[in-house]
């Protein structure tokens, strides 16, 4: 393949995973700043090698990946020195057409959005990257692969990261009769 159709194709690749790259790491460091600083030096990184892989092919598993230990590591290294200091960065968006949705629900789905960020952040780690993979549309062997564990030991902490949630978010999950 010359230089200019690879060029075009990484280019193709980058454009097409980065919205969900993004969004996976933003969800494990809740800070959008953080999280595009790690991807970028996660695409550095692995498009630096992309004679050695098929990035196109096997990319996102290994960007996910990536992305997930930089994400650790950067959450090991930024100890907080105070818990009490709250970030701007923790609140939840509101959407950009609040009129189209009724106070109510607004409200309720704020609450129930606050209430999940708070459930995910008291999960370790593991639980929260496999929990959240899955909810991305993962594969428990996809999971496996990019956590570096094996398939049951995904499956595990699938598991218990959402009997961990369910508990967590019990008052939400309650049906009325």
């Amino acid at each position: 393949m010359p230089d200019g159709a690879a060029s075009n194709e990484l280019d193709s690749w980058v454009l097409a995973t980065a919205p969900r790259a993004v969004a996976y790491a933003r969800s494990l460091l809740r800070n959008p700043h953080d999280a595009e600083d790690v991807v970028q030096d996660c695409y550095l990184r692995l498009l630096a090698k992309a004679d050695v892989y098929d990035l196109p092919r096997d990319g996102m598993k290994l960007l996910l990946a990536a992305v997930t230990n930089a994400s650790i590591n950067l959450r090991t290294r930024r100890k907080p020195m105070f818990g009490f200091f709250r970030s701007d960065d923790d609140t939840a968006e509101e959407p950009e057409d609040a009129t189209a949705i009724p106070p109510v629900e607004l409200s309720a789905g704020m609450e129930l959005n606050e209430a999940l960020a708070a459930a995910l952040r008291h999960l370790p780690k593991p639980q929260r990257a496999a929990v959240e993979l899955k909810a991305l549309g993962y594969s428990q062997n996809e999971i496996a692969e990019m956590l570096g564990i094996t398939q049951t030991n995904a499956g595990v902490l699938i598991h218990r990261g959402r009997k961990a949630l369910e508990v967590l978010l019990a008052k939400f999950l309650q049906v009325e009769s």
